[in-house]
């Protein structure tokens, strides 16, 4: 008898112990987050719902929930209050900034998701160039919620335009004593976003933005890559297109009397698909190789120029050199930066279309 009832109560506590189940037609799915600036003490949180319907021919529907406040836990209790549902974070995907907010710093926010256990460190962080309210409500016309569509650009131009950029990438780059943050920047504009460029951060404040051009030469700078699509200028009316461009950069970094010595050489390989006023013979593949060569180590090396005359290090060369150089002194490097002879080269290899190594 003893035996029955003890086997009771464990079933008992069990059942008690198991976790409450969840239907998804009876939760406020959070999928996107937004800030918009307010005022220096207070901003806004955008929180992009999904809505799933019982009937299975209706799509899912994306409501948004706003709230003002000076804290992150406030604004949830706000929007928390003008749900009939009960609100889950856990499968956010995209964090929006307003430009604005991002001026005065992010790190708040950034370290209030870190914090939470149950989201993800790839989260999607990006800039708005905007409100995040206008961006979350606005109505697409396509068959797919707000959020996916917009997840979907970013994911899509990370292949080619800039580098991969999500919450833990961005907290490195944060916490990181050789390297500064970036994010990409949307606008959203009638029925349709797009990526305007890639906003460049010191600590966690917004400083700077590189176009859609420029992003795609910082990528060629930052992380090895496949799939790229970029033009050589062959004359003033005339390009030449190089499509499925691989590329690796190498970075060198050597420290004598005479100080440090840095050196990037970024490997590249691409396919000539339009060759403008030149034909594909071998020779006028070699004038694309040597046009091509000297475009992009004068777009790389005004980039980096830049970089460093704004105090800023988003390529990362001091997280390279700390792990090169035996007890650099980090103190000193970020004194010597701005001043740094850094060479940009790039060896190039071009092949013709349909022609094969």
């Amino acid at each position: 008898m003893k035996k029955w009832l003890l086997a009771l109560c464990c079933v008992l506590v069990l059942g008690g112990c198991a976790p409450r189940t969840k239907v998804i037609e009876d939760i406020q799915l959070i999928q996107a987050i937004g800030y918009d600036y307010v005022n220096k003490n207070e901003f806004r949180s955008v929180a992009g719902s999904l809505i799933v319907l019982p009937s299975e021919e209706t799509l899912p529907q994306t409501k948004v929930f706003t709230a003002t406040g000076n804290t992150s836990r406030i604004t949830q209790k706000k929007m928390q209050a003008k749900s009939s549902k009960y609100m889950v974070v856990g499968r956010i995907g995209l964090m929006l900034f307003q430009d604005r907010l991002a001026e005065d710093g992010i790190f708040y926010f950034l370290n209030v998701h870190q914090r939470d256990s149950m989201i993800g460190r790839n989260l999607r962080p990006a800039i708005v160039e905007g409100k995040t309210f206008d961006l979350l409500s606005k109505n697409y016309h396509l068959d797919t919620t707000v959020y996916q569509y917009l997840n979907g650009l970013l994911e899509q131009s990370e292949r080619e335009i800039y580098p991969r950029v999500t919450l833990h990438t961005a907290l490195y780059q944060y916490y990181a004593e050789g390297t500064d943050m970036f994010l990409p920047i949307i606008k959203g504009n009638d029925n349709h976003t797009r990526v305007t460029g890639l906003a460049l951060f010191k600590e966690d404040r917004y400083i700077d933005k590189l176009n859609v051009h420029e992003a795609s030469f910082f990528k060629l700078l930052s992380e090895p890559f496949r799939g790229g699509f970029y033009q050589v200028q062959i004359s003033s009316d005339s390009f030449a297109s190089l499509e499925n461009v691989q590329a690796t950069p190498q970075y060198t970094i050597t420290k004598d009397d005479n100080g440090l010595h840095v050196s990037i050489l970024v490997y590249m390989k691409g396919v000539v698909s339009e060759s403008g006023d030149l034909s594909m013979s071998a020779k006028d593949l070699t004038k694309i190789k040597e046009l091509g060569i000297q475009q992009f180590e004068e777009q790389m090396q005004t980039l980096v120029n830049r970089f460093q005359q704004r105090g800023i290090d988003p390529i990362g060369l001091g997280d390279v050199a700390s792990s090169k150089i035996r007890h650099l002194n980090m103190e000193q490097w970020h004194d010597t930066y701005p001043s740094l002879d850094i060479d940009v080269n790039v060896d190039l290899t071009v092949i013709g279309s349909g022609i094969t190594d």
